[in-house]
């Protein structure tokens, strides 16, 4: 008697089909690690610049409205920026803008923000001075910008997709988009 050796065409397909529902939950999650570690990048560029600002504060008594007047080495060269109104100074590289703005009531805010991809229009801030609810705060943010800027968050997402869903951010007050504090 003869035995074949080998697998069925059934057997082949059940493996084929149990391939492709492992794939399509594992590349969501894989998805959002990748984004996840470009924005934990990015922010820690925007805490050095926020430290080396502070630093400038410090010796000089004001601060600064270029990068060039820091003591710190920005890597990007690029020149795009996000659009935020009264921006001094900006670099980018071909995924992020990172920019010093200074507000129409003198109130310095660091912003850094994706100008491609899925999440183009979304990023952080840290707060140099910002007066919220009659409090001097500074903290850092988490954004998702729908206007007032050139780079906007695709509105066929959900409030949320990003701060909320990446990095478990709580919604707070915010004009021009949806900002959310994040975890300490």
């Amino acid at each position: 008697m003869q035995t074949n050796k080998g697998f069925t065409l059934i057997e082949l397909l059940v493996v084929v089909l149990i391939i492709g529902i492992l794939a399509a939950v594992a590349l969501p999650q894989y998805q959002k690690a990748v984004e996840k570690s470009k924005a934990t990048q990015a922010m820690s560029l925007l805490k050095s610049v926020a430290q080396a600002y502070e630093a400038h504060y410090v010796a000089s008594g004001e601060y600064a409205t270029s990068f060039d007047e820091l003591a710190l080495d920005i890597p990007w060269t690029g020149t795009t920026a996000c659009g935020f109104p009264s921006t001094t100074d900006n670099r980018s590289n071909a995924e992020w803008s990172i920019g010093i703005q200074k507000t129409d009531s003198g109130y310095i805010n660091l912003h850094i923000c994706r100008i491609s991809g899925k999440y183009q229009g979304a990023g952080f801030i840290w707060r140099m001075e910002t007066i919220q609810e009659g409090a001097l705060t500074h903290g850092l943010l988490c954004f998702e910008r729908t206007s007032g800027a050139d780079f906007l968050i695709d509105e066929t997402l959900p409030a949320g997709a990003y701060c909320v869903k990446l990095f478990s951010g709580t919604t707070t007050p915010g004009s021009a988009g949806r900002y959310y504090t994040l975890p300490q």
